[in-house]
């Protein structure tokens, strides 16, 4: 790929500002790729022979909408959506209030940044079926919960595999489990967004303090 940079505050037409984190053009600043739309994969030779392999994560913009920039990480391992901040949950109840509008129980996210306020059980089936490989469905409760009970994170992984992870209140409660099964995926995420305490049974756990 021709190399260009924007030195300027705004790249030339036909090319958009990019962030790399890691590889070869890590440390790059004001590096432009074409688009937009920004390409889902990026590949860049090495000069000791072969290709580092940058997959797309999300597009913004700093400041200007007309400006997006595309943010690339390397192929490593999937990067599922953050959760909500402490602050970023407290701003948005505070302006959902501001404008005579309750609060907001549950945020579902999937990777790239589409996501959905309160989603019915249609919408949250059919952000999970649309998962692409290495992309999450990550639904996090906004409102007052059980300490033991944050969020819940689905990745569809290249072998058509789900690795399906609840994570509690505290880092050391973190559960991961590996489903092949769609349907018994999404019977445990629909279960776990409407509360019902059965949600675990649609899959099958390890054993608290097994280290498996």
């Amino acid at each position: 790929m021709e190399d260009v940079f924007d030195t300027t505050g705004r790249p030339p037409k036909g090319w958009m500002h990019a962030i790399f984190h890691g590889g070869p053009y890590g440390e790059d600043v004001g590096r432009c790729i074409p688009g937009p739309p920004a390409p889902e994969i990026f590949t860049v030779p090495l000069a000791e022979g072969g290709v580092h392999t940058y997959r797309l994560w999300t597009v913004g913009s700093w400041s200007d909408p007309e400006d997006p920039i595309a943010v690339y990480n390397p192929d490593g391992p999937p990067v599922p959506p953050p959760p909500m901040t402490a602050q970023q949950k407290k701003w948005l109840r505070e302006g959902r209030q501001r404008n005579g509008l309750g609060p907001v129980r549950l945020d579902a996210v999937v990777t790239g940044g589409r996501g959905e306020w309160d989603p019915d059980v249609p919408t949250i089936e059919a952000m999970l079926a649309g998962l692409r490989h290495r992309e999450h469905l990550l639904l996090q409760r906004l409102t007052d919960h059980d300490e033991d009970d944050w969020y819940i994170q689905v990745l569809l992984d290249e072998d058509d595999t789900y690795e399906v992870v609840h994570q509690a209140g505290t880092a050391a409660e973190r559960e991961v489990t590996r489903s092949a099964s769609q349907a018994a995926v999404r019977d445990a995420v629909l279960r776990w967004a409407a509360e019902q305490p059965t949600w675990r049974t649609a899959l099958e756990w390890p054993k608290r303090g097994d280290g498996s």
